[in-house]
């Protein structure tokens, strides 16, 4: 980004989030693979969360690009697509953008009831996938310990159900895009969250939404950074001018993570129930990606 605008200091907190990033490798990773895999974990209503208590449902959803042909895989593009979880069964991935969970942006699907006796703590899920073109990809999660799948008997629900709906994606895509929201630990006039820097697509009026992107070029492989990157933005609907987007690393070496980061406070009277925040990526090279992102508001 030509003018890239220096981390403002409502995110300071959430930049020193505990990380744990793999020893072996950059997180993201700077090329991209065959296929790419954005996945979110979720309620059977849509809510996104990153805690859930035992005996409770998760629903892992995902989307898949063929890197190559730079196209959504559909119903009919997978050899296998599933969820590794440990000391437990895979999770298989089906293709249907009307289960509960799933939207039009997130078509597959699977859930794990959490046993009643599973341990405490982050669960290191990985989904692997293989294209009936014989492509693989894998998904990781981000490594900040608060927003990764935990198990706690004491996991703090989500304040509602999550959107009713979502954009669904454009069949083809030059940028492959991940993005998801935290909870900010700066909010305004609204209390605290008991986990700060949680996953969470629901949020009350004062509360502090933190953006966090990455991604990659699909037609050079390239992570996202202000190595290719012209502009990034938020664009919310009834906020005039779009919120940029700012690269930086997360967490202290030598676990650092990198991605795209903004945050925004919730205005006391922006319009209750669901809304749809736009993301957009503009490279040095004249590219242009944009991923809608699905939000709700509730009292």
């Amino acid at each position: 980004m030509r003018k890239l605008l220096v981390l403002v200091a409502a995110l300071a907190s959430f930049a020193a989030a505990s990380t744990t990033a793999s020893a072996d490798a950059p997180f993201p990773a700077t090329t991209v693979g065959p296929v790419f895999i954005s996945a979110q974990t979720v309620n059977t209503s849509g809510a996104m969360s990153s805690w859930f208590a035992p005996g409770a449902t998760v629903v892992f959803r995902a989307f898949a690009l063929d890197t190559k042909a730079m196209k959504l895989i559909g119903d009919k593009g997978m050899t296998y697509f599933y969820v590794t979880i440990p000391n437990q069964p895979n999770v298989k991935l089906k293709y249907d953008p009307t289960a509960p969970g799933a939207s039009a942006r997130y078509p597959w699907t699977g859930q794990w009831t959490v046993p009643s006796t599973y341990p405490a703590g982050t669960v290191g899920f990985r989904i692997l996938a293989k294209s009936t073109f014989k492509r693989h990809g894998e998904f990781v999660q981000i490594p900040v310990a608060t927003s990764q799948l935990t198990i706690s008997s004491t996991a703090p629900a989500p304040f509602g159900s999550g959107p009713a709906a979502s954009t669904a994606a454009p069949a083809k895509q030059e940028i492959g895009i991940y993005v998801d929201t935290v909870n900010g630990t700066g909010p305004v006039g609204a209390a605290k969250r008991p986990i700060g820097c949680a996953q969470t697509n629901v949020y009350k009026h004062g509360e502090q939404v933190v953006f966090r992107v990455w991604g990659f070029d699909l037609k050079t492989g390239d992570q996202l950074s202000t190595d290719n990157v012209d502009t990034a933005s938020v664009t919310i609907p009834g906020v005039a001018t779009p919120i940029t987007l700012n690269y930086g690393a997360h967490g202290t070496a030598p676990n650092k993570v990198f991605f795209w980061s903004t945050p925004w406070i919730v205005p006391t009277t922006f319009p209750l129930g669901d809304f749809t925040a736009t993301i957009t990526f503009k490279t040095l090279d004249g590219k242009t990606g944009t991923f809608d992102y699905s939000l709700t508001i509730v009292p």
